[in-house]
């Protein structure tokens, strides 16, 4: 049963959406990438601030856009930023 649902799972096409919603979600990865972009920076300088903040931003990128290709269907996509929600997450902890 399990091996059907996967099968499934790897089959689904991203779906297609209107102008706006495409637009909404376009904007919605940008800030995403921002906040990616200066969490990976505070963590790859080590600046003086406890490490769980980078995480924590990486964490709400990383959520940002699986929440964008959860509204495409772009299940490869979804499991990527999933994994990388799940680190950001371990790295949260750790540095707690």
């Amino acid at each position: 049963m399990p091996i059907k649902q996967a099968k499934k799972l790897l089959d689904v096409k991203p779906v297609s959406l209107s102008d706006t919603e495409e637009h909404r979600i376009h904007q919605r990865k940008w800030w995403a990438i921002s906040i990616l972009v200066i969490g990976g920076i505070m963590l790859a300088a080590k600046l003086p601030i406890p490490f769980f903040i980078a995480y924590i931003l990486l964490f709400f990128g990383h959520a940002g856009m699986f929440h964008s290709f959860w509204d495409k269907r772009d299940v490869p996509m979804m499991v990527v930023n999933l994994v990388w929600m799940i680190i950001d997450f371990v790295g949260m902890i750790r540095w707690f």
